[in-house]
């Protein structure tokens, strides 16, 4: 297994950055860094150095206009020659939240079949609640989604903190999401059935939806916070349960880092 290199980005309102560092150190990668945007755009920090890119969550620019627009078009704008390289190449990507926010809005996520950056054909927008969903829920990876990302993960419960993470699109941009395989992740009940009740679906997201890759599965974009289960302990119920839950957040960075150490 190769060395394996993670570029966690800061700043201008990021704050999960801690954890998602935490995450890839604990999945086994040999060097996590944690740099402000200003740090790759400037040259300073090198996107070719690293086999793995983490857009963290938080509240980039306050989420003003949009949550995750600013960034993106930040992140388009003053570095995206080097994140369509990176993408292109086969390197891995990550935006959790506000980082899966972000990734929507630069059309990165789900891009085109010929193009890293498409047009944005889905948002992320405000919760039906209308107020900040901070609870556990549980999710479902889609078996037929061969992202490198999502290998052996079934139904886990994790963590969800937004206040727009309904996912949203135009039917046949739903259709085309759907045809391709593109659902990572989709919000289901205690049975593992596909839901749209809420709380169970905290926000109303079309299909469900929870995350979504690009088509070659290299780039996934989650609303839920697998930092955040990355320890049998952090789950709310781990005193009560018959059996220490397995951290399956945890097995998302493993995967990211298994594959970029054995085939990139």
């Amino acid at each position: 297994m190769e060395k394996v290199n993670v570029l966690v980005l800061t700043g201008y309102g990021i704050n999960c950055d801690v954890e998602t560092a935490w995450a890839f150190e604990m999945a086994g990668a040999a060097h996590v860094e944690r740099a402000h945007i200003n740090r790759v755009v400037n040259g300073e920090i090198k996107l070719d150095d690293y086999q793995i890119l983490a857009f963290p969550g938080g509240f980039s620019f306050g989420d003003h206009i949009a949550s995750g627009k600013i960034l993106a078009l930040k992140v388009k704008k003053e570095m995206g020659d080097h994140l369509k390289k990176f993408v292109n190449d086969g390197k891995l990507v990550i935006g959790i939240c506000n980082g899966f926010q972000t990734l929507v809005k630069m059309g990165i996520l789900p891009g085109s079949e010929h193009n890293v950056f498409g047009p944005q054909t889905v948002t992320l927008t405000h919760n039906d609640s209308a107020v900040y969903e901070d609870r556990w829920v549980r999710i479902h990876a889609n078996p037929d989604n061969h992202s490198p990302f999502l290998r052996g993960i079934g139904a886990f419960d994790v963590a969800v903190r937004h206040g727009e993470g309904k996912f949203l699109a135009k039917q046949h941009y739903l259709r085309e999401i759907k045809d391709h395989n593109l659902i990572a992740f989709q919000y289901v009940d205690e049975n593992d059935e596909i839901t749209q009740k809420y709380p169970l679906n905290p926000n109303g997201s079309d299909l469900a939806i929870a995350g979504i890759t690009n088509r070659k599965g290299n780039v996934l974009g989650m609303m839920p916070h697998p930092e955040v289960f990355i320890n049998s302990t952090q789950h709310p119920d781990w005193t009560r349960l018959d059996k220490m839950p397995e951290p399956l957040g945890l097995t998302i960075f493993k995967n990211a880092v298994d594959y970029a150490g054995n085939e990139l």
